[in-house]
């Protein structure tokens, strides 16, 4: 089961529907718990339309195709970031920290998901944990530039 599928198994309320009458330039549309997701995508694509999709099923309101004021921007934006950490976990981070990944690409690649997802998940956390993130025997400091330190502490 790759990633997509994985994040569609674990928001069940929501029906998928892969529509190939979908114009080339939109990925995924949420209506009313339906998300409708253009199937000529690549597999991180597809992984991160979903995600973004469940996202607005989460905090979403109203038609936000347009984008026409600041409060849809503001949704839309919220979505997307919402939809990065859902993508990128900090566990996927410690992962890609005991694989000795240093690159972003390598990091990517190994969790199914383009370059540019990774570096948002990263500036989104960056905003969240200013200080960074203790998670089990870790600690993850996220710099604003996109980079990430983990440390690993024993007993």
């Amino acid at each position: 089961m790759d990633k997509a599928e994985k994040l569609m198994a674990s928001f069940q309320g929501i029906n998928y529907i892969f529509d190939p009458s979908m114009p080339d330039g939109q990925k995924g549309l949420y209506i009313d718990k339906h998300v409708y997701l253009n199937p000529r995508q690549t597999s991180e694509e597809l992984t991160d339309t979903v995600a973004e999709e469940i996202a607005h099923y989460l905090t979403s309101s109203g038609d936000l195709i347009s984008q026409d004021t600041t409060e849809q921007r503001k949704q839309e934006q919220r979505a997307r970031d919402i939809g990065a950490t859902l993508v990128v976990t900090p566990e996927d981070i410690i992962a890609c920290y005991k694989e000795r990944f240093s690159n972003v690409w390598e990091c990517a690649e190994f969790l199914g998901v383009n370059k540019e997802s990774f570096e948002h998940a990263v500036k989104v956390y960056a905003r969240m944990y200013e200080k960074g993130l203790s998670y089990q025997n870790y600690r993850i400091l996220f710099r604003a530039n996109g980079t990430i330190g983990v440390f690993e502490f024993f007993e």
